[in-house]
Parts: C-alpha cells; structure tokens; sequence
C-alpha cells in the first residue's frame, strides 16, 4: 500500500519546521537581549522553583541593606548630639573649677551663673535632638519634645516627657536593633545612694533614704509649731522667739514656785514670755500662770518640716517617726525623715547622693553661682568644689551614652558586611539558574538561524504553488 504525498501535507509540515526554528531563534535571541535564560516559568519549570525563592530572599536582603544604612545614619546623628553634649559638660566643670577658686570675685561667680542658665538651655536643645520627624533621645514618642523645662514655685526642673520603648528595626537576619535610646537614661542618669542632712536641728534621714524621691540639693526649714496638748494647763507658748522643739522634761517646785524645763536652770512663776534653757542650750519662750497639781514630767514643743521654703508644712507631734514623708509642693518630691533626734529650729542642707544628673547638675550650680540662697563666700565655693564629683558623674553618664550609640553604630558596619555577603550569594545562586550563558546562547541561535534559513529556502522549493507545475 503506497502513501499518497499531498500537497497540503508538504504544507503543513514546511509550516511546522518554519515555525520551529522561528520559535527556536526567537527564544535564544530573548535570552541574549534579557540576559537571563528563564524568563518565564515555561521556560525551565524546575529552575523556577528555587528562582522564585531566591528572589524573595534579595528582596528581603535589600531592605535589610536599607535599614542598616538608615539605622546608621541615626546612630551616628545621635553620637554627635552626645559628643556636643560631652563638650557642654567640660565647659561645665571649667567654670565650676574657677567659681571654687578663693580669686573669684561673687560678681564673677553671678556671670558664671547666667553661662550655666545659657548651658542648661543648650543643654536641653541638644536632649530634644531630631531626625527628620522623630526625636533622637525621646524613646517612640515623636508628637511632643521629651525635655521640658518648668519652673514652679522658683523651682526650676527640666521634665521628661518621651517613654523607654525602643523603636527597633531588623538589619540582619535574626537580628533587630534600636535606633534610638530613652533621654532619661542618659540626661536624667541617677543612682540614688542615700541622703545626707547636714544641720544643727537633729533631723536625720530615713535609713538610706528609702522613700525619698527628691534630687540634688534641698533645705529642710524646723520651725516652732506651739505647744502640744500634752503640756500642763499652766504653761502656754510666748510670744518671743523658740528654738527648742520635741519632748522637753519640766520640774516644778512649790516653795518658792519655780519651773525648769529640760534640765535647766529654774525660774521663778509666774512670768510671761520668758525664755527658759535646757540643760543642753536650747531655747524655748513660755508663760507660766503658776504650779500645776503634777509637777514633774514630759510635754511636747511640736515642730513644723518644710522644703519648699514654707509653702507647705508637715507638723511634727509624735517624735517616734523614723520614716515621716515632707513633700515639696512645688514639684511633688519627697523627703523621708526620722525624727527621733529632731530636737532644735533651723535650716539643713539636704543632698540626695547619687542623684545629680546633668539638668539637675546645671540647675543646682547656676542657683549657687548666683546664690539665691544667700550664703556665705565660703559655702558657695565649699560647694561648689563638692560639685566637681557630681559633674564627672552626670559627664560619664553622657559618655555612656556615646559608648551606647558608637557601639551600635559600628555593629551596623559588621551586619552591613554580612547582609552584603548574603546578598551577593543568592545573587550568585540566582545567576547560575538564571543568567544566559552568552557564549553558548550566541553560537546557538546562529546555528538556529542557519537551520531556520534552510527551513525556509527548503519549503520554497518543495512548494511551488506555481500553475505552470500542474501543467507538466
């Protein structure tokens, strides 16, 4: 049986091979023109499979690589808001070096004062630091500035207004940092270690402070409150001026009528605003009517706390006290006290160890060097001496804060190196599956295109579609 050859069957398959080396050419010259040898799924299924994968992973690793340079360039904002604020601390102890010289002159010491109040705004310029839109030292809280200076009551307090979370971002696998550090932490760097009450009214701390939450430097006022009900009906407070305060022994005698108080020497009643002694030189002013049915025993002279200059009192009745709260009105800061040694008036220093932190350092110096206090020569330069340490400490804390960002801010170059090296290996991997081998792709389409030449010059033969060759 002979197959018949027909002409639409040359046709077809002249068709056929046409189309097959145009598909063929056309499909290398795709690839030499894009440079990747798998354009489309079809083109290798199996290759697609980890192509797809791989080009997640660049993906991924290029926001990476953008994260790392962002969190970067704030670190390195924040170190140099730090190294300016490492500059305003030396200046800082400069002048307080030369203001605890015995040469300077109160005058120059009120100068001094006015650069420390200049210092302290610059100060908190630099804690309200920015990046674009978002505070550097405010935690994640980026609607208000975090430092806010007040001044209340003659009380001048820088507050902080930001938070302590941390605003973090991936820049490596696995790996997250943050790219800012709570203000707080650097600026209001405390280590409370105890108060130290230094005075002639007996007042003591409670033990190591606990409790306390006022800073730096403070004055607690004692004052005369009156008489306690505890007193005999006979005995009332005079109008002059007392400085002995707490329990006070007092001894009657009938004949003649006499009154000691504390030990003392006995005086002779009735009298009216009379001072009486104790027998250890305090003070206290009474009128005594005559002798009461009991004539010997213990009455109270209660006492008034302050430290915020007697704007609010705490009346002391009970001397048992070891840990009795004397709260500042003006700023809400507390003051525990044992009152048990409390014995006589008069102001004592108050100074919260381990609390000056760089405002509270720049305050409390600007305050002395103008002396709002009004005290002696001597004092302010005494203190002013003492300072220096409490200087260095607000200074190590900014610097702990520089390490902090630096440290970070180098890391970023090592993650940077890493997500780098990560990134060229998939690229690698990628090309390997996917990039056209030019050499071959080139040798293969003009091998392509010689075949889809004689494709055509073959068909053109075999079809003659002429009539003159139905004629034959």
């Amino acid at each position: 049986m002979s197959i018949r050859i027909t002409q639409g069957h040359l046709f077809s398959r002249a068709q056929q091979d046409i189309h097959r080396g145009l598909r063929g050419f056309n499909l290398l010259q795709q690839q030499v023109a894009t440079g990747r040898r798998v354009n489309r799924p079809s083109d290798d299924p199996a290759a697609s499979l980890q192509i797809i994968p791989l080009n997640n992973d660049l993906r991924g690793l290029r926001q990476l690589s953008d994260n790392v340079a962002l969190a970067r360039e704030t670190l390195d904002t924040g170190a140099a808001s730090l190294e300016d604020a490492s500059t305003l601390m030396q200046r800082v102890r400069e002048l307080t070096m030369q203001a605890a010289n015995d040469t300077t002159a109160a005058n120059d010491r009120s100068s001094i004062g006015n650069e420390m109040n200049q210092l302290l705004e610059q100060l908190v310029g630099i804690a309200n630091a920015r990046r674009g839109d978002r505070h550097l030292f405010g935690g994640t809280e980026s609607s208000d500035t975090p430092f806010e200076i007040s001044n209340t009551g003659g009380t001048t307090q820088v507050l902080y207004r930001g938070n302590h979370d941390r605003l973090n971002i991936n820049v490596a696998p696995g790996v997250t940092t943050a790219l800012n550090i709570a203000g707080d932490s650097i600026f209001q760097s405390r280590d409370r270690n105890g108060v130290t009450i230094s005075g002639n009214t007996g007042a003591r701390a409670t033990l190591g402070g606990s409790g306390s939450t006022a800073v730096g430097f403070q004055s607690l006022n004692v004052t005369f409150a009156g008489l306690h009900t505890d007193a005999p009906a006979t005995i009332t407070a005079g109008i002059e001026a007392t400085n002995a305060v707490g329990p006070l022994t007092y001894a009657f005698t009938v004949t003649p009528p006499t009154l000691s108080i504390g030990g003392g020497p006995a005086i002779q009643i009735p009298v009216s605003d009379t001072n009486f002694v104790t027998a250890d030189g305090r003070t206290i002013n009474l009128s005594v009517s005559g002798v009461p049915a009991t004539l010997a025993g213990t009455f109270t002279a209660r006492a008034n706390l302050s430290t915020d200059g007697g704007a609010s009192t705490v009346t002391v009745t009970d001397f048992t006290h070891t840990s009795l709260p004397v709260t500042n009105s003006n700023d809400g800061s507390v003051l525990m006290l044992d009152v048990t040694s409390l014995s006589k008036t008069g102001t004592d220093s108050v100074k919260h160890e381990g609390t000056f932190d760089a405002f509270t350092v720049l305050v409390t110096l600007r305050d002395l060097m103008r002396n709002t206090a009004g005290l002696p020569d001597s004092t302010v330069r005494a203190r002013a001496s003492q300072m220096l340490t409490e200087i260095d400490g607000a200074h190590d804390a900014v610097l702990d804060g520089l390490r902090e960002l630096g440290f970070r801010s180098s890391s970023m170059q090592i993650l940077g190196n890493r997500v780098a090296g990560l990134e060229l290996s998939r690229q690698e991997s990628l090309s390997t599956l996917q990039d056209t081998d030019m050499s071959q792709a080139i040798l293969d389409m003009q091998r392509h295109e010689l075949g889809y030449q004689a494709a055509l010059q073959v068909s053109a033969r075999v079809i003659q579609t002429s009539l003159q060759n139905y004629l034959r």
